[in-house]
């Protein structure tokens, strides 16, 4: 029933305080006596005795998602009914009921709906998603409350910045929201979702993600209404009989980025080619953006889900490479004008020159702590020894243990030890550059081949948690990547996007022109080393059709990849 109330307290459209005898919000415009659908909640309903129900934001398919008040803790909320609109109806009571012949159905969806909240409930810790904190059921259907982000959706925000980032300002946004959503990708929980509209640029400047709904409502081939975004939702998501998983996540993530680069989503993803050439850029764009970014973006937005980045962790590694390979070939290139190949002939004399540092300091702290304990035993023994009868009171207790504490402090403060920090699986060149607690250092050790990105840091001396002096130096091995890379099948790519990605890869490329009644001009037709495990540096071949279509190209005017 409606808790009236409430009414001329709250705008039920933003949940700000609403003067009395106002005829709608002066800051949402929503008005005073407005209301919901009739197939919907009714604006002031009451739920679990403790939250009131605002005004519909939107229906997702599987839920109808309400702006709301939670009269305990004094905020606006965020309200998600289970409300399949293909599966039931609203009775006059406010009740859900089940339409004849849908009733298992129903059970069905509902059940991997608290499954669903249960499961995101328990990620609440992550900052970089809107925290889910109570599940309820009522009205013959189940409910879930999450928190209510203040600020603006990234689509607004991108808008108020002048349509677009460069790469520079959006990756400390981003990074942290891709590392939560493999956190969540671990924990079974896929979004399907990911858009600047279920992304709020909080009030503390991070990126939240919001809009969360159950894999069935995101997906065609199901029962539910499917909720899916132009621009971001992945071709597979359109299509029936196709599986959908972290790889459309990614897809989702990376035509956010892609938007957020270069001022427009990619094309929708049911009419996506299947080549993937149909990623354009605005050539000023283009110019700027960085060539491992471009590649990356163009492997996660793969229409074939085949071909795709498969997980967001290794999206990541792709968005993170180029950097860490440019720094460790600057790093190698150092090391090679060395005596000693691992680095050890200058940091043998520094570890030497610190440890005779921190002698002479101890030794130091140690005589004038003595020395003032002789001055003090001399003034109360001969009290009038200094300054006459003027000084003849003797120093008081107070201010003995006031020389004599700060003389310690000083000394424990020298001899103080932090507990290492847990730098495994870090990049070694953005820890390097980090401020590390008790002023400590990282330094290469050496570096190793391995399946892990280039610079990740695969092992540390001394060990996590273990007590250090302040400036220790941590001794680190990195991985150097894999010794052998297999060469990738290219065939059907815009030659110059394939060679930009070998290139990145760190090979060397050479093209060949051949016929082909197959590919169009520019187009690869195949990979010479295809599928081979070569070493960086080797040479690879691509064999490049330079026969054009008859068909009429599409204009694509004004438009272009870096590669283009």
């Amino acid at each position: 029933m409606p808790d009236y109330k409430n009414r001329g307290r709250l705008c039920m459209g933003c949940m700000n305080p609403l003067p009395e005898g106002r005829g709608e919000c002066g800051i949402c415009g929503y008005p005073a006596d407005g209301n919901n659908e009739p197939q919907y909640l009714p604006v002031d309903t009451v739920l679990s005795e403790r939250y009131l129900v605002g005004k519909l934001l939107e229906h997702t398919g599987d839920a109808a998602v309400y702006i709301g008040f939670d009269r305990v803790l004094k905020s606006a909320i965020i309200i998600r009914e289970f409300m399949p609109d293909t599966l039931t109806e609203r009775a006059p009571d406010g009740e859900l009921r089940v339409i004849s012949g849908c009733e298992k159905t129903f059970r069905d969806y509902c059940e991997k709906f608290r499954v669903h909240a249960r499961s995101l409930a328990r990620m609440r810790e992550l900052s970089s998603i809107v925290a889910l904190y109570d599940i309820f059921e009522q009205n013959l259907t189940a409910y879930t409350v999450s928190e209510y982000c203040e600020g603006n959706n990234l689509e607004t925000r991108l808008k108020q910045v002048g349509g677009r980032m460069r790469w520079e300002e959006a990756r400390p946004l981003f990074m942290p929201l891709i590392s939560a959503l493999i956190s969540l990708h671990s924990a079974g929980i896929l979004h399907l979702g990911i858009s600047p509209e279920n992304i709020i640029v909080g009030s503390d400047g991070r990126l939240h993600l919001q809009g969360f709904s159950i894999r069935d409502a995101r997906h065609v081939s199901t029962d539910l209404r499917p909720r899916l975004i132009s621009g971001y939702s992945a071709p597979e998501q359109y299509a029936f009989g196709q599986d959908i998983g972290a790889w459309s996540d990614v897809y989702g993530l990376a035509a956010t980025i892609f938007r957020t680069l270069t001022g427009n989503p990619p094309p929708d993803g049911s009419r996506r080619a299947k080549d993937s050439n149909d990623l354009f850029v605005p050539a000023e764009i283009a110019e700027e953006l960085p060539d491992y970014i471009a590649a990356a973006l163009f492997n996660a937005l793969q229409g074939n889900p085949e071909n795709r980045t498969r997980s967001v962790d290794k999206f990541r590694d792709q968005l993170s490479t180029a950097p860490a390979v440019s720094r460790l070939r600057e790093d190698e290139g150092e090391e090679d004008a060395e005596t000693d190949p691992d680095g050890d002939a200058e940091d043998i004399p520094e570890e030497k020159s610190n440890r005779v540092k921190y002698a002479v300091l101890i030794v130091l702290s140690v005589f004038v702590f003595l020395l003032i304990l002789a001055g003090l035993a001399i003034l109360l023994m001969f009290p009038n020894l200094i300054g006459g009868p003027e000084s003849s009171t003797p120093v008081n207790s107070t201010t003995r243990m006031s020389v004599i504490t700060t003389t310690t402090r000083y000394f424990d403060d020298a001899n103080a030890k932090f507990a290492t920090p847990d730098l495994v699986k870090e990049n070694y060149f953005e820890v390097r550059e980090s401020d590390l607690i008790g002023d400590m250092k990282v330094e290469v050790e050496y570096k190793v081949y391995s399946e892990r990105p280039k610079g990740e840091i695969i092992s540390q001396k001394p060990d996590p948690e273990t007590p250090a002096a302040r400036g220790s130096i941590i001794k680190v091995v990195i991985s150097d990547g894999p010794q052998n890379i297999i060469v990738p099948d290219l065939a059907g790519w815009n030659y110059r996007q394939a060679e930009m990605l070998l290139e990145a890869m760190g090979f060397r490329v050479t093209v060949v022109r051949v016929y082909s009644d197959a590919y169009d001009v520019d187009i690869v037709e195949s990979v010479e080393q295809a599928g081979r495990p070569l070493e960086e540096g080797s040479l690879v071949t691509l064999r490049v059709s330079e026969t054009p279509k008859t068909s009429a190209p599409t204009t694509t005017a004004g438009y272009d990849w870096p590669w283009l």
